[in-house]
Formats: C-alpha cells, sequence, structure tokens
C-alpha cells in the first residue's frame, strides 16, 4: 500500500506550494508515473480522492500519465524492457537485462513520479505602478 503513502506526499507537497501562492482552489493535478514505480493507478487515485477531502483540493481532478521503462546498453540497445512470468506467483516481473545481448542495463525511463501540473486559482494580484 505504497501508493497511499506516496500520494500523501505529493498532496502535501501540492497544498504547500498552493499556500505560497494563497490559492483559492485546485482543479487539476497531473502526475507522471514510470511503469518501475509499481505505483497502481487505482491505488493511486482513491488515495487522492481520501487524502483531497476537505482541502482546496476538494473539487480536483486527478490524471496519471504513464511513463514506459526505456533503458540502455553499452552494446548499444536502446528500448523497451521485457517481461517474465513467475509461474508460482501468476505474476509478471520486468528483466532488467539487455534484450540484444543479456547484460545488465542502465534504467533511462520508468521510475519518475512527478508533478507534471497543478492548476490552481490565484488572488487577483495588483500591480504597482
Amino acid at each position: 500500500m505504497h501508493e497511499f503513502a506516496t500520494m500523501q506526499q505529493i498532496v502535501y507537497a501540492i497544498l504547500e506550494e498552493a499556500k505560497k501562492h494563497n490559492a483559492k482552489e485546485i482543479s487539476k493535478v497531473v502526475l507522471q508515473i514510470g511503469e518501475l514505480t509499481f505505483l497502481g493507478e487505482e491505488q493511486l487515485k482513491f488515495a487522492f480522492d481520501i487524502l483531497k477531502e476537505g482541502t482546496i483540493m476538494e473539487n480536483a481532478e486527478l490524471f496519471i500519465e504513464k511513463i514506459k521503462a526505456e533503458v540502455k546498453c553499452e552494446c548499444g540497445y536502446s528500448g523497451g524492457i521485457e517481461y517474465g512470468l513467475k509461474e508460482e506467483f501468476h505474476i509478471s516481473f520486468p528483466i532488467l537485462k539487455c534484450p540484444s545481448c543479456g547484460k545488465d542495463v542502465e534504467i533511462m525511463k520508468g521510475r519518475e513520479c512527478l508533478i507534471k501540473s497543478v492548476e490552481m486559482e490565484i488572488e487577483d494580484v495588483a500591480i504597482e505602478r
């Protein structure tokens, strides 16, 4: 259930930033979540719905953009990863070996957990001349 703890940190960061700008309301949050974080989209949305209650985010919509895993190898391979199946657990898992030569790879994308954007309504600010 690391989704709840992760979303708790995200909501806290957004509310802290909103406070700095004296925001009245937050209407939209866009996150980028890498495939290798293993964060469940539905669990994140559920946690978001609970955590936003009673805050200026109460009516906010959450959008999640998935980032596919990408690796590179010293042999020149650059691209996606393959998945294997653990029969005894009935789950698939990422194989972090080069699909071309079998060596260890460097992960280039897929571990992200980023707040891409937040739409908030802020007070009108008078400009002094």
